[in-house]
């Protein structure tokens, strides 16, 4: 199975470069896009949100590990604190989403374009009855 990095910076600078609306090279906007992920990663090593306008707001947060009563579970040097990330979508790419999932079922797509629905998920949707039985076959790749 091949990796999938999504949209990378050198990816959404060919879009753009490519767009009708553009006046700027692809090595500009390359240039800026970099420049613009640096500003947001050093904003979420100071533990700072990062919001990305009409896609939501990265949310970094501090975890830690309790102390476990089963060895195999701590570790040596003690159970660290460690860091995550979230996404929070904002409302309208939510229901962006979710409409184009309700017409990619309504048209026999299951699931986003990119995203299929999983074994089990095609099985809940068949339960429930929010797909037909004949739609709901699972496609291996």
């Amino acid at each position: 199975m091949s990796r999938n990095n999504g949209l990378t910076i050198c990816k959404a600078a060919k879009r753009i470069s490519e767009r009708e609306d553009n006046l700027y090279s692809t090595k500009v906007i390359n240039t800026i896009l970099k420049m613009y992920m640096e500003e947001c990663k050093k904003e979420l090593l100071k533990g700072k949100s990062v919001q990305l306008t009409g896609i939501g707001t990265i949310i970094p947060e501090i975890k830690t590990h309790k102390h476990f009563n089963l060895p195999p579970c701590n570790k040596e040097d003690g159970n660290l604190p460690y860091t995550k990330v979230k996404l929070k979508r904002n409302y309208s790419l939510i229901q962006e989403m979710n409409k184009v999932l309700q017409e990619n079922i309504e048209n026999g797509i299951l699931g986003l374009e990119n995203l299929p629905f999983e074994r089990q998920q095609i099985a809940i949707l068949r339960k429930n009855g929010l797909i037909p039985d004949e739609e709901a076959e699972f496609k291996e790749e």
